[in-house]
């Protein structure tokens, strides 16, 4: 669930610009080009109105298509060097923004220069920017602003200074031979409380095409930027004949840098004219997570495509025709994948219309974007857009001359939530056609007290998503006024979570809060006194940390999605303002994740009170470098990699692996000898039962997946023109799970890539009849199997407690197939199941878990009434809790609800287990676990005592 969360957040990542940064002839980067300046003092003119997108300015980055006014509000930038105010710096002001295909980008708002007292004011409507300032002998400033609804004028104040140094080496990964003429470019990172995550998951920067650095390595692969500013960014780097390379946190000043990069991908093979004969001048699209790939075929109808490592469509066109490989291609660096053929045939398209959901009204001017689909989900890279179209007055809309394959659909209109359809099927000559059903936005007004209840004014409110990964599209920070009151404007049905802050610091506040279409929901927030968090973190020993990290602290008893994560500076040093309570804190270095944070400390922060801590991390004394592979050889790139104890499938460790499909797991906490490795790759996998922990490397071989093909028909004969197709290996005691969700136009369909074994098909019909059936998928074969639908069903209950009250947002699915979440007052429905037994899970958000077999029959209801949940499971032997480390102390970092252990407090350092002393994590989880129901005695230091506490192992 964790990874599918990190998923879902993944896709709404914000994207880049194109890379249009030139390379300088010399090794050293050169600053952006000169802008014209105008008058002194005052803002130069704004364009006309544009479309956006539709011209660029001289740099670039195309300007705003509606002109900033000033009765919208100003945004006041303040310069300023070493030596006082600075006179004449130029100041640009980029507007974060969408197209209007959706596509997140930057828009210059406007520019101008400075006065005497260094100061420029500019109009700015409400949304977030990037100022930055320039001046002669210094490095480009910048910061991120908000500017939230409701206030006036926003300052900020940006200081500039000399600037630093980068330097470093190319090479090849293998050979470490230099690699001469590297075009690299450097993106400053956001230096805010970005969200920040292990490297392989780490959301890329963001920044306007001018607002980047760029040079090349000279003859022996050296490479050095000049004049930029501290801070961190992300460095990208691109030759031919080798696949492209990104490191997504690098320190400015820093020397000694070595990129390594691997060769270049290839996927070559033939088009085909409908009799077999050459297809010259095809046009050969290969489309995954990035950029497409394009190229025209030979007279021979060969083609040869250089593309990054990854899972690719390759598709071809040639006037009316289309075609498409057999299956998808999966290539890794220094890899060619051959003999690619694709037989030309009749084009299918995509039809449909996009209308307002309830009253069926047609919504005209909507962006329809078409993807591939169920394709690698990468960080980096949004997925190439295939084919678009606009809806019409009628609301009608067509996007022709597709190859058959998978696409997912998004559709957006101003108002409106944003619609997606992901495994939109379409078969060799099909027509699909969509309903588009769309909801309008929503709005929340409240209020915001402190805690004698009185109202608070100035206090920032922000909508967000549940795990602060995903920006909510289009909606704004809004500021409370002075009656402590703010209303939120555009936000998508469904959940939504206000948060609250004061200026400088993090979120204090948060409530969720349900959003209908077109109505206004009322949320009250109450924030409490806060704290200064501070310190530095220093490698064990001492020194200064070598790579970029993240500092994280959750206040104990709260969820995780409340944990807030800072970056560290360069030196080591971090601070947050947080509210008073007691936390945990941990801080890591970003190239093994979270892995190396099992140092811990907890502390107590008062009201008004400042508490300095000091953090260490340390390199990992038995990380194990995991390399996968596809079934064809190719590095598996974005691979699942989960570990954990032998015979076992609880999760303890997970990475995603790079672009060379590797991923380094470190075991120091696991405890045992030997560790259960396994990967996932959509419908590969793989299995490495034990493995000696003092392994250093291992190679990890997914198997292939299968191709189920077959047809839906009515049990009444009635012809079917469409249905949706959830298709799901059959649950054992994984603790992960492989489905796969696709629509299809008439009565056929066929699923690649699905996991070998047994699997459920479920088909449903629009009007709601349903039929199951199951099947056992081989792997690297063809699998047939029908589906007979018929009236479908529907489930229901109310979820509890032990004690009988309801767990509010709950989940439940229905053989893998999750409903929407138990609502306050627990209940939940789940329409349109086939008739039939089913395997019914349900989950509580503090870790509880139950699930009862159901059997359905055609077309009637089942309510399962109430259905009581028991505490969060605890594996039989052990006490229900984790272990970290806090220096050299042993500590409680988390203790299942009503555990074995619940007498226990996190925080707790434990001495010693069963009368041995404990000397770190993976030592003190090996002792944990014994004979199922027999006692075990913990000694606990906690507040000044030492004393031991009997516990009775979980059955």
């Amino acid at each position: 669930m964790v990874a599918a969360f990190i998923g879902a957040g993944l896709w709404w990542a914000a994207r880049s610009g194109t890379n249009s940064a030139t390379t300088s002839e010399a090794a050293t980067a050169s600053a952006p080009g000169p802008v014209e300046r105008p008058r002194q003092g005052v803002p130069s003119s704004v364009a006309p109105p544009t479309a956006v997108n539709a011209s660029a300015t001289e740099s670039g980055t195309p300007r705003v298509d509606e002109p900033m006014r000033e009765e919208e509000g100003t945004l006041r930038t303040e310069v300023h060097s070493a030596t006082g105010p600075t006179k004449d710096a130029h100041v640009t002001l980029y507007l974060q923004g969408t197209s209007r295909a959706g596509k997140p980008g930057w828009f210059i708002a406007g520019n101008g220069v400075t006065d005497e007292a260094g100061v420029l004011v500019l109009p700015a409507r409400p949304g977030n920017y990037l100022v930055t300032a320039r001046a002669d002998g210094s490095a480009t400033a910048r910061a991120h602003v908000t500017r939230p609804r409701g206030e006036t004028m926003t300052s900020v104040r940006l200081t500039l200074d000399t600037g630093g140094t980068l330097e470093g080496v190319t090479v090849e990964r293998d050979s470490r031979a230099p690699v001469p003429l590297v075009e690299l470019t450097l993106t400053p990172r956001a230096s805010s409380n970005d969200l920040v995550l292990p490297t392989a998951l780490s959301m890329r920067a963001s920044m306007p095409d001018e607002e980047r650095h760029a040079t090349t390595s000279d003859g022996s692969g050296t490479f050095r930027f000049e004049g930029l500013a501290a801070g961190e960014y992300q460095l990208d780097a691109r030759a031919p004949g080798h696949a492209p390379k990104r490191i997504g946190r690098v320190h400015v000043p820093s020397s000694g840098l070595t990129v390594e990069l691997e060769g270049s991908a290839f996927i070559e093979g033939f088009v085909e004219l409908p009799d077999g004969k050459p297809a010259a001048g095809a046009r050969v699209i290969a489309s995954g997570t990035g950029d497409a790939v394009e190229t025209d075929t030979s007279e021979g109808g060969g083609f040869s495509l250089d593309v990054p490592p990854g899972v690719y469509q390759v598709a071809a066109r040639q006037g009316a025709r289309t075609g498409a490989a057999p299956s998808r291609v999966t290539v890794g660096a220094g890899m060619t994948v051959r003999d690619v053929r694709i037989r030309l045939g009749a084009s299918a398209s995509l039809a449909g219309v996009v209308r307002r959901k309830g009253s069926g009204e047609p919504i005209a001017g909507a962006t329809v974007s078409v993807t591939p689909g169920s394709l690698t989900v990468s960080p980096d890279a949004d997925p190439t857009e295939v084919a678009g179209a606009i809806s019409g007055e009628n609301g009608r809309f067509e996007a022709g001359a597709l190859a058959p394959g998978m696409y997912a659909v998004t559709v957006r209109a101003r108002g409106f939530k944003k619609w997606t359809r992901g495994g939109v099927s379409i078969l060799d000559g099909q027509r699909f056609d969509l309903v588009a059903e769309l909801e309008a936005h929503g709005r929340i007004e409240g209020t915001v007290v402190d805690e004698s209840e009185k109202p608070v004014a100035g206090v920032h409110v922000t909508p967000e998503t549940r795990w602060r990964m995903a920006p909510m599209e289009g909606a704004l920070v809004t500021v409370t006024d002075a009656q402590g009151n703010f209303t939120l404007e555009g936000l998508p049905p469904g959940e939504v979570y206000v948060s609250a802050r004061r200026p400088g610091s993090e979120p204090n506040g948060r409530e969720m809060v349900k959003v209908s279409p077109g109505e206004t929901s009322r949320v009250r927030i109450q924030l409490h006194e806060e704290g200064q968090l501070e310190g530095t973190v220093r490698l064990r020993g001492g020194g200064v940390p070598p790579r970029p990290v993240t500092v994280s602290a959750l206040k104990v008893g709260a969820s995780h999605s409340e944990s807030v994560r800072v970056a560290a500076s360069a030196d080591g040093a971090w601070s947050m303002r947080v509210r008073a309570g007691r936390y945990r804190l941990i801080a890591w270095m970003t190239d093994t994740g979270n892995q190396s944070g099992d140092q811990e400390k907890f502390v107590e922060l008062e009201a008004g009170g400042t508490k300095r801590v000091e953090l260490e991390v340390r390199e990992a004394s038995r990380p194990i470098t995991v390399t996968v592979l596809e079934p064809n050889g190719a590095p598996s790139v974005l691979a699942t990699v989960m570990g954990g104890e032998p015979g076992k499938n609880e999760i303890l460790m997970e990475e995603i692996t790079d672009a060379s499909g590797q991923v380094t797991l470190v075991t120091d906490s696991v405890g045992s000898a030997s560790v259960h490795l396994w990967a996932t790759n959509g419908g590969r996998r793989g299995d490495l039962p034990s493995v000696p922990s003092s392994r250093t490397a291992v190679t990890l071989q997914l198997t292939a997946g299968g191709r189920l093909t077959g047809t839906v028909r009515s049990a009444g004969g009635r012809a079917v023109q469409g249905f949706r197709l959830v298709v799901t290996a059959l649950r054992t005691d994984d603790d992960f799970l492989t489905r796969q969700e696709l629509d299809f136009a008439g009565d056929r369909f066929v699923v690649d890539d699905m996991v070998a074994g047994r699997v459920a098909l479920t088909a449903t019909l629009p009007d709601g009849r349903a039929g199951k059936a199951e099947a056992t998928v081989t792997a690297d074969a063809v699998t047939r199997v029908d589906v007979v639908v018929e009236a479908g069903g529907s489930l229901s209950g109310r979820l509890v407690d032990a004690s009988g009250a309801p767990i509010a947002g709950g989940f439940v699915d229905v053989d893998g197939v999750f409903s929407p979440t138990a609502g306050a007052d627990g209940r939940f429905r789940v329409e349109d199941v086939a008739a039939g037994a089913h395997r019914v899970i349900a989950w509580g958000r503090a870790g509880q878990l139950a699930d009862r077999q159901v059997t359905l029959v055609s077309g009637k209801a089942v309510d399962l009434g109430d259905w009581r949940m028991g505490p969060a499971r605890v594996e039989p032997g052990r006490l229900g809790l984790y272990f970290g480390m806090s220096g050299d102390d042993v500590t409680v970092s988390w203790i299942a609800e009503a555990g074995p252990a619940a007498s226990l407090r996190v925080g707790d350092v434990v001495k010693a287990i069963d009368g041995v002393t404990v000397l770190d994590a993976g030592e003190a989880r090996r002792r944990e676990l014994g004979t199922p129901g027999s006692p075990a005695t913990l000694v606990i230091h906690r507040e000044g005592r030492t004393y031991p506490v009997t516990l009775t192992r979980a059955l």
